[in-house]
């Protein structure tokens, strides 16, 4: 049966597959929870020793921030009608040292977080793949380089199908998703942050959300 990240629940997760699509350089794909992590590891794996990859993670802006960005959009109930994002980044590093910080936890905590995206990249062939919400893994690539990506998924049984239902479809003001914050250990992704901005994590810039 198809498992929701630890912090995401949906309307009726039976009515989701594992499957992914492909449209010329993008991918998209429904991921069941406990091979999310199994399909980064491969494709880091299979990146050359020596290639200088780079880590993304994009997280909600904590609400002191909002307000700041955002004085003016406050609807009745008090929610932000546009919310926006941090995006970080952290360059250089090549693959064993994405294995590891990928296996040391921090990949727990970015994978079942409900508000968090996150990928991994080259900086050199430009391929990525990545976790976005509610079990959607998202790659990009070169469309003459697209069995990159496709072998990924095809290795984990994971069919190709034209067009994917992605639980965003079940979405409704009668029946929405639920995403909550995940710790590991007592750390959120915001103290993840702040750690790694010790190996040269940096900011990237502030978007509104899509």
């Amino acid at each position: 049966m198809f498992q929701m990240i630890k912090g995401a629940s949906i309307p009726d997760v039976s009515q989701i597959r594992e499957e992914y699509q492909i449209n010329g350089t993008e991918l998209a794909a429904n991921v069941s929870a406990e091979k999310i992590q199994s399909i980064f590891e491969s494709f880091l794996t299979r990146m050359p020793e020596k290639e200088p990859l780079f880590l993304y993670i994009e997280v909600p802006c904590k609400v002191d921030d909002e307000l700041k960005l955002n004085p003016s959009h406050l609807t009745r109930n008090n929610i932000f009608e546009n919310t926006h994002k941090d995006v970080y980044y952290l360059d250089g590093f090549h693959r064993d040292i994405m294995l590891s910080l990928l296996n040391s936890g921090i990949g727990e905590l970015l994978i079942h977080d409900g508000f968090v995206c996150f990928g991994f990249g080259s900086l050199t062939s430009h391929v990525e793949l990545g976790k976005s919400r509610y079990n959607v893994m998202t790659g990009y690539t070169h469309e003459q380089e697209a069995e990159y990506l496709t072998e990924l998924f095809d290795m984990h049984n994971i069919p190709r199908v034209s067009e994917i239902t992605t639980a965003w479809q079940q979405f409704s003001e009668d029946t929405p998703g639920e995403s909550s914050k995940y710790e590991v250990d007592g750390k959120d992704v915001y103290v993840l942050i702040d750690q790694l901005k010790e190996l040269g994590l940096y900011k990237a810039e502030t978007r509104v959300e899509d």
